[in-house]
């Protein structure tokens, strides 16, 4: 089972997805396979907002099976904290689907 957990902070938000989906063998599992490109998806279009300086990765950790992020905004910047917050609910509506047609192996908590 792949846990994903998403926590707005004052000044930005905390992410974590670990495990596996356990929907089919390693290399074939499609579950696994599209929760990877959405995270994939949404470092790369951190990472293009770090460098504009939208925001800062503050905690970036990737490994096997797991991501964990903290991501930081300057507290007076609306403009920036607002578009934080959608690049994470267009990456959380591809997950909450995700979990709702495969509930048995997508949990977000």
């Amino acid at each position: 089972m792949t846990r994903i957990r998403y926590r707005e902070l004052n000044n930005g938000c905390l992410f974590s997805c670990e495990g596996h989906a356990g929907y089919a063998p390693r290399g074939c599992d499609i579950v696994c396979a599209g929760i990877s490109a959405l995270c994939t998806a949404l470092l790369r279009r951190l990472e293009e907002m770090s460098l504009t300086g939208m925001v800062r990765i503050a905690r970036c950790d990737v490994a096997d099976g797991a991501l964990e992020l903290r991501v930081e905004t300057d507290e007076d910047d609306k403009m920036s904290a607002l578009l934080l917050n959608d690049t994470f609910a267009v990456v959380l509506a591809g997950l909450s689907a995700l979990e709702e047609e495969y509930e048995d192996y997508v949990e977000i908590v």
